[in-house]
């Protein structure tokens, strides 16, 4: 992450006024004149071209940075930062950013080439039931089996059972966090699986930057973008009863927002309630059924594949 150009990304990231759709503006403007951001720290009056205003107003700042090579448990300790002309940045972001806004940095550690696997997306609520808990494990379990990577924010609940479950079964998982790659901490139950090609750390935040409400709401259209389908396993109504969004459901909207096909497991299925599932059947998510297995979802991602790189149609 300290090399020069990822210095010099992180050093236009954070210029005053810029946000996901400026730095995705100045990578295509460094894309069409053949440059580099370093070439743009080199000569700041460019960035006013670069956004396409007369006078821009914006500085950029001499950035001195000093990295954190604690690994939290980690088998891979380097951390990454992928932008939109790193070849190893998702190319599904790139597709995808004109239809909601989506970061155009990331921060990464492990293995990179998950960016381009396809897989599915598992979410849903941190107090879930042991019914709702086992459906996300064998879910997850199943679609490892067949080649799929499977996604998730890596919150407690049915996020962390859906990574340890695709791990335990031999597969691979990205996990994408809401706070920066220096704060985070492998969980026990991820710990025995965990090797240095099997699992893929995210983050669109800054390494040091601690867990909030709305990186929260902002990690869930990441996650849905970083998937060929999402599967709500089980939810609570869009907003509580004192209007708190509920993050699974955000991570739906998101889906249906990229065009991503939405799953949601048929309200019927736990004993714990499952409202936010039925409304998101009434918007147009598909009902699973979790005694149906991974095959529903495994044959939307194959699909997906299909449409994709020989290299990706092999891998799964």
């Amino acid at each position: 992450m300290n090399t020069p150009e990822g210095r010099a990304w992180r050093a236009v990231a954070a210029v005053r006024g810029l946000g996901p759709r400026a730095l995705w503006r100045i990578a295509a403007y460094l894309a069409g004149i053949g440059r580099t951001a370093s070439w743009l720290v080199g000569n700041p009056e460019k960035l006013g071209e670069a956004l396409g205003v007369c006078r821009a107003g914006f500085a950029i700042p001499d950035l001195t940075l000093h990295e954190n090579n604690g690994s939290g448990g980690f088998p891979g300790r380097d951390v990454t930062l992928l932008h939109p002309l790193h070849p190893d940045f998702p190319r599904r972001l790139s597709v995808l950013e004109e239809k909601l806004p989506l970061p155009a940095l990331l921060y990464v550690r492990g293995n990179v080439a998950l960016l381009e696997r396809p897989g599915a997306a598992i979410v849903g609520k941190r107090q879930a039931g042991e019914d709702a808990l086992a459906a996300a494990a064998s879910l997850a379990a199943g679609l490892a089996a067949r080649g799929a990577n499977v996604v998730s924010g890596y919150a407690a609940g049915i996020d962390s059972t859906a990574h340890a479950a695709a791990l335990g079964a031999g597969g691979t998982t990205t996990l994408v966090l809401a706070e920066g790659l220096h704060r985070f901490q492998t969980r026990p139950e991820l710990r025995e699986h965990l090797t240095v090609d099997n699992i893929l750390v995210v983050s669109q935040f800054p390494p040091d930057s601690k867990w909030a409400a709305f990186q929260a709401m902002a990690r869930n259209r990441l996650v849905a973008a970083l998937s060929d389908a999402l599967v709500v396993v089980i939810s609570g109504p869009e907003r509580d009863a004192d209007q708190r969004m509920s993050g699974s459901f955000n991570a739906a909207r998101a889906a249906f927002q990229l065009g991503i096909p939405v799953f949601a497991a048929a309200p019927a299925s736990f004993s714990t309630p499952a409202e936010g599932n039925r409304e998101l059947i009434r918007r147009g998510a598909v009902s699973w059924d979790p005694a149906a297995g991974a095959g529903p979802i495994a044959e939307v991602v194959r699909a997906a594949a299909a449409g994709k790189s020989p290299e990706q149609k092999r891998l799964f």
